[in-house]
């Protein structure tokens, strides 16, 4: 089994490509078919437009990989949240529906500012 892999960037929609493309990669190293990984790129777009448009600023977004039983699991947080109103806040349903989609699993979790943390699992390899 491979090492887990972490990566924290500023919480800004310029630093989304960063995570979309170290998501990529750790799909490449456990040969995620090309489909799954296109899939896997939406997934990631869509789970830090989420984070990023919530009642809170976030300092940063870390995403955490690793591979379990279930397959790639891929967690998305915001950390160091400071509470702050957004007129255009993201619907955690709507999103959740576009997610499910794309991925084998999704959870999000959320408190009173906000969903502050999406996980993704991506199917087992076969």
């Amino acid at each position: 089994m491979k090492q887990p892999m972490m990566l924290t960037v500023p919480a800004g929609k310029e630093w989304v490509l960063v995570l979309r493309m170290a998501a990529a990669g750790v799909g490449a190293l456990y040969n995620l078919p090309v489909d799954v990984l296109d899939d896997l790129a939406t997934a990631i777009e869509e789970s830090c437009d989420l984070l990023l448009h919530q009642d809170y600023v976030a300092a940063s977004l870390t995403m955490k990989c690793c591979l379990n039983c279930e397959g790639l699991s891929m967690c998305i947080s915001a950390s160091e949240r400071v509470c702050q109103p957004c007129d255009e806040a993201a619907d955690a349903d709507i999103a959740k529906l576009i997610l499910q989609p794309l991925v084998k699993e999704v959870q999000l979790d959320q408190d009173e500012n906000g969903v502050h943390c999406v996980h993704l699992t991506l199917p087992a390899k076969g």
